[in-house]
């Protein structure tokens, strides 16, 4: 997330940065006047950098971006942040609780895979794999292309289902689930057989609901819950979205300290991030919504030390919780997003309007570059894949293509036989929510007969889920074992039909390392 950068190659950067733009000669006021600025900032940050501290100011940056049209993770690499680990370290310390988390894709040049052309008709209706479901990709597509809307949802984000506070969650623990906005009447009259993200004045939770004479009542059938059932609505809860798709690595981990949402006595007002005004807004209410516990706050603050090298006292902390003018460094205001549990991109965009990326570009395109006029029509535009209505279909049952699939896996190609479309007919009962026709599963392979395991006294998505390839067939479920005789008992419930399993056979066995399932 951060990496000392000596000064003398923060001069030298801005040094050849100043060149480019100096090579280009101004066509009319404007540029004159951004010409004039650009050398001056540069004049200045070359004159102070030796007497400055680590850590810049974020307006230092922000003024760095501007002058030199940086994207906004260019301009925080200059001086050594890597914006794209701010997710990574954001699940690691903020795991336990349900809240939104980041998509934007820093890393704007990030070369990923989109589909081109989609499988015929009959290829949806089976057990087909990423290679027939997309037998043509559009290749090196810069990810920044996806910010259309051929590939996203208006308004659609995404949250992490907390692995301490989602006790009676329709959602299993550690799902990652994407939330799409839903009209007035919606929200007055959901449908109990949707989940909805709903907020709470202590956090968020993903559940079913019903809306009855000024309550919402919670519809957690089936599963431990020992909080409160009836909310006043709409003052004491907000029905932020609906969940339209959820993705899950398995078998679940036994997440022994799962409990209902922490009790507090200063619940946060009922707004959402980006609806905050300001930055002590946004951190105050964060604050108030997701409390540290005393054991949790020397762990984060650790952490965050080890990697910046500098302490963030109480008292600044608290500085941005209440109104003040003046701006955090950026070690600050990364450190107090983590710590709120807050999008980078939601404490940027409180200084209104959010420093854009568009027509900005990335460090290493500009080092790399001896003009200007070098960086122009790079790149292209993705296509919408074809055939339209099939695409469109898609679209309908997963809302959008999730940016965060691109990010985890930028050759997605690659995947090929990993990945399978499980049919009509094929759900998987016996987990809430099921594992529905439609799902994507990835499949990894079992390194040798001694790997396969037969764990009978888990449940659920603990247990571990196994797919079966006979012929063209591919069945799921759990894996039984007596000595060296395997049966799959077909559907997670292991109700179903159970299927014995060959010792020739064992190479078509799979283990299902993750879902992919639309609501």
């Amino acid at each position: 997330m951060y990496s000392f950068v000596p000064r003398e190659q923060i001069a030298d950067t801005l040094i050849h940065l100043r060149g480019l733009f100096r090579n280009v000669p101004p066509v009319d006021e404007k540029e004159y006047r951004a010409q004039e600025r650009r050398e001056l900032l540069t004049k200045n940050l070359l004159s102070n950098l030796r007497r400055t501290k680590d850590h810049p100011t974020l307006h230092s940056v922000l003024e760095v971006a501007n002058a030199f049209s940086l994207t906004l993770d260019g301009a925080h690499r200059l001086f050594g942040y890597e914006l794209e680990r701010i997710r990574e370290y954001d699940l690691r310390l903020n795991a336990g609780r349900t809240h939104i988390i980041e998509t934007y894709p820093f890393e704007r040049d990030l070369l990923v895979d989109l589909p081109s052309q989609l499988g015929g008709d009959e290829i949806f209706t089976r057990s087909a794999t990423l290679h027939e479901l997309v037998p043509e990709w559009q290749g090196n597509v810069p990810i920044h292309a996806l910010e259309n809307a051929d590939w996203r949802q208006p308004g659609a984000f995404y949250v992490h289902v907390g692995t301490e506070d989602s006790l009676g969650s329709s959602l299993p623990p550690g799902a990652i689930a994407l939330v799409v906005p839903i009209d007035e009447a919606e929200q007055s009259r959901p449908n109990p057989r949707a989940i909805y993200l709903l907020q709470f004045g202590n956090g968020y939770r993903c559940s079913r609901c019903v809306v009855s004479r000024g309550k919402l009542i919670l519809l957690v059938s089936g599963r431990r819950h020992n909080g409160p059932h009836e909310f006043a609505f709409p003052k004491d809860v907000r029905i932020v979205g609906r969940i339209r798709m959820f993705a899950l690595s398995l078998p679940l981990p036994d997440y022994s300290l799962l409990h209902s949402l922490p009790m507090s006595e200063h619940n946060a007002p009922l707004v959402l991030p980006w609806e905050h005004s300001s930055m002590d807004r946004l951190f105050g209410t964060k604050h108030r919504r997701f409390r540290r516990s005393r054991q949790d706050l020397p762990r984060i603050q650790e952490t965050m030390e080890s990697i910046f090298h500098t302490k963030l006292s109480g008292r600044t902390e608290r500085r941005y919780r209440r109104h003040t003018s003046s701006m955090p460094h950026v070690d600050a205001l990364i450190r107090l997003s983590v710590m709120h549990l807050t999008r980078y991109t939601d404490a940027l965009r409180v200084l209104r309007p959010m420093p854009s990326d568009l027509g900005r570009y990335s460090l290493d395109a500009l080092l790399n570059a001896r003009h200007l006029a070098d960086l122009s029509g790079k790149f292209r535009r993705p296509h919408m894949p074809v055939p339209r209505d099939r695409w469109m279909e898609l679209r309908k049952k997963f809302a959008e293509w999730p940016m965060l699939l691109s990010l985890r896996f930028p050759q997605l190609r690659s995947l090929d036989d990993r990945v399978v479309l499980l049919p009509q007919g094929s759900a998987l009962q016996g987990v809430d929510p099921p594992i529905s026709p439609g799902s994507l599963i990835l499949l990894e392979e079992i390194p040798g007969i001694s790997e396969i395991h037969s764990d009978t006294t888990k449940a659920g998505w603990g247990r571990r889920l196994y797919a079966f390839r006979r012929g063209t067939d591919l069945r799921c479920g759990y894996l039984d074992r007596n000595e060296d005789h395997y049966t799959l008992l077909v559907g997670s419930d292991g109700a179903g039909e159970a299927i014995s399993i060959r010792q020739d056979e064992i190479h078509q066995l799979n283990r299902i390392s993750g879902v992919a399932v639309p609501l």
